[in-house]
């Protein structure tokens, strides 16, 4: 039975909007875990904070970083990664009905210790998972993709409102 839930599609398509409406729908009270949220200034997008539901939210990536790990313009402190996203992800599966994963993606997969868990927490466990993941090829992606228990939903414009729908309406079959 398919019981992780991950949202799939270009960036900017709206996969993160469509995370939020859907606790929002189903009640937060039932999730845990994290998202990953834009730093903007005026005019661009420089960076990225990791955002657990419980409130904390720290800055993974930035492109003022002096980090040595780099994709694309982005520093990524992976550090800071582990410490927010990990923790937050094991609390939830401890305590709440539904897990956050925003987002399993290229800069997320430069840390070991999250790949591991991803895995396990899909393969393990009856646990509802919902997330985002990349829709570009990148090995550890493509394996984390064909995991059983996984239903992928492809996310663009035209869609996803009623992707929303369906993916809130499938996590109330558990509930």
């Amino acid at each position: 039975m398919e019981t992780c839930f991950l949202l799939t599609g270009k960036p900017r398509a709206g996969k993160s909007t469509a995370i939020k409406k859907i606790f929002q729908k189903v009640g937060l009270e039932y999730f845990g875990g994290f998202y990953t949220e834009e730093i903007r200034n005026l005019t661009n997008r420089t960076g990225f904070n990791c955002v657990t539901l419980n409130g904390e939210a720290i800055c993974i990536a930035n492109v003022d970083s002096d980090s040595s790990i780099r994709i694309g313009r982005y520093g990524i402190d992976v550090e800071a990664f582990e410490n927010i996203a990990i923790k937050s992800v094991q609390l939830s599966i401890e305590t709440k009905r539904i897990t956050v994963i925003d987002e399993i993606g290229f800069m997320q997969m430069l840390s070991a210790p999250f790949e591991k868990m991803i895995h396990e927490v899909i393969s393990g466990s009856q646990h509802i998972i919902i997330g985002t993941i990349c829709v570009d090829s990148h090995p550890s992606i493509d394996k984390i993709k064909k995991l059983p228990g996984i239903k992928l939903y492809h996310l663009n414009e035209e869609n996803r409102e009623l992707i929303t729908e369906t993916v809130a309406n499938d996590i109330f079959k558990f509930l």
